[in-house]
């Protein structure tokens, strides 16, 4: 069995880690289109550890390698290109990609932050189909987790890739022994571009509590956090209390 790989980070890492040793699926089995950036250091040097061939390409750049490949499937684990359908048409079983939210709803690169900024009381999982419409296709599997309201967008990121590390073998053997039953995502669903919410200002105007949940929804470090313009100073601030002290003075 060939699979086939657009990944990224410690989703990438972990998941691809459990094919290898878990599923005893050969390094040569598996070709990987990922992304040649320092924060995905250690996924890059488990590829080249254990020889498995890997890329950085644009899908027009790497079609034809992928054609010689010919996948049976293919997962997109936290991967960021859209996946165009003549790519799709060249895998034979299944088209998988893991979305870190409960689709339809939440759909989009920047599900976390906005989940946070609108208070939303649970989130999840989905694993479903890659068609051509993004976040379209039929959903394979989904958990929810229940919030406890003080989430921050770094703390949320990795609850959901830990959800999702820890549910893949049961979904991967539920795949290959076709025990999924997939349901039609319903309609609808606002879509969230990878774009940082309202660039990152806080607006003075929204009550205290927009201006709390937008704090947690911004703090992602090493990433710059919320912004406020004080005093004709830009501040970056990394929780309520700081903000609150500072509006106080």
């Amino acid at each position: 069995m060939n699979i086939f790989i657009d990944g990224y980070g410690v989703v990438a890492h972990s998941i691809l880690r459990k094919l290898v040793e878990n599923h005893n699926i050969s390094s040569d089995k598996i070709f990987v289109n990922t992304y040649f950036k320092s924060e995905n250091q250690l996924f890059l040097d488990y590829l080249k550890e254990n020889n498995i061939n890997h890329a950085d390409q644009s899908y027009r750049s790497i079609f034809n390698e992928l054609s010689g490949f010919s996948p049976d499937l293919f997962f997109t684990l936290y991967g960021r290109r859209i996946i165009p359908p003549n790519v799709l048409s060249k895998v034979k079983l299944k088209s998988v990609n893991l979305h870190p939210s409960l689709l339809p709803e939440y759909k989009g690169c920047f599900s976390c932050p906005w989940v946070i900024l609108n208070r939303e009381n649970k989130t999840g999982i989905t694993f479903h189909e890659i068609v051509e419409e993004v976040d379209s296709g039929d959903i394979l599997f989904q958990h929810e987790i229940k919030l406890n309201g003080d989430e921050t967008a770094y703390s949320l990121y990795h609850i959901l890739a830990s959800e999702f590390i820890q549910k893949f073998d049961d979904f991967f053997l539920d795949l290959l022994n076709s025990d999924l039953t997939p349901k039609k995502m319903l309609r609808g669903g606002n879509y969230y571009p990878r774009k940082v919410p309202y660039d990152g200002l806080i607006d003075v105007s929204w009550s205290p509590v927009r201006i709390e949940s937008f704090i947690r929804a911004m703090y992602f470090p090493p990433f710059k956090g919320a912004i406020l313009n004080h005093q004709g100073r830009e501040m970056e601030i990394e929780n309520f209390e700081q903000y609150h002290k500072l509006i106080s003075t």
